[in-house]
């Protein structure tokens, strides 16, 4: 399994990126504020969304990689004329050129601004689901009553966890986690 965060760290040990992020927003915005994208000099890693919105930051941003450009603070998109978008609101976008000595922060800083889910069940429907939010700005406590279940490699988003009662971990989720229930009990889904 490869999450978002994963394809970041790995391609960043080999070459530098620009970490752009949505900052905040007023109005109508495609994405919220927390959203990345990491900019290669050829390629994207994640997304901050908008069309027009993300190929202006992406030009930004190689820009800055080359050396050509410098974007202290924090850049204002409104998203009506200027930039052909009918979202009508305002973006704010900040670049921050990041190397392979980044990566230790830079994971724990983008795994905490993920939101969190709940996954029971570590059989085939758990493992397709961690997978696919794997990929997705979730970071996942995937959880099963089951000993030995879960894979040994992992995204850097998926914490697994053995409790035995499984719902024993329902106390110590994170605030406002989404639950999935896919256990392989019906009796254990219903305690």
């Amino acid at each position: 399994m490869n999450g978002m965060v994963d394809q970041l760290l790995t391609r960043l040990a080999r070459e530098d990126a620009v970490l752009v992020r949505v900052e905040s927003t007023q109005g109508s915005a495609p994405r919220e504020a927390g959203t990345w994208m990491a900019v290669w000099a050829e390629g994207l890693t994640g997304t901050i969304g908008g069309g027009q919105l993300e190929f202006q930051a992406t030009q930004e941003a190689r820009e800055m990689l080359a050396g050509r450009r410098t974007i202290d603070g924090v850049e204002r998109y409104p998203l009506g004329p200027s930039l052909g978008q009918c979202c009508g609101g305002v973006v704010f976008l900040s670049y921050r050129r990041i190397v392979a000595a980044d990566a230790p922060a830079l994971q724990r800083e983008l795994v905490a601004q993920l939101k969190p889910v709940a996954l029971f069940g570590g059989g085939h429907v758990g493992a397709a689901l961690a997978r696919l939010l794997a990929s997705l700005p979730f970071t996942v406590r995937w959880i099963d009553s089951r000993d030995g279940v879960f894979p040994e490699a992992l995204p850097a988003q998926i914490d697994t966890e053995h409790s035995e009662p499984v719902q024993d971990a329902v106390a110590a989720l994170a605030p406002g986690s989404r639950v999935l229930i896919m256990s392989f009990s019906h009796a254990e889904d219903l305690d």
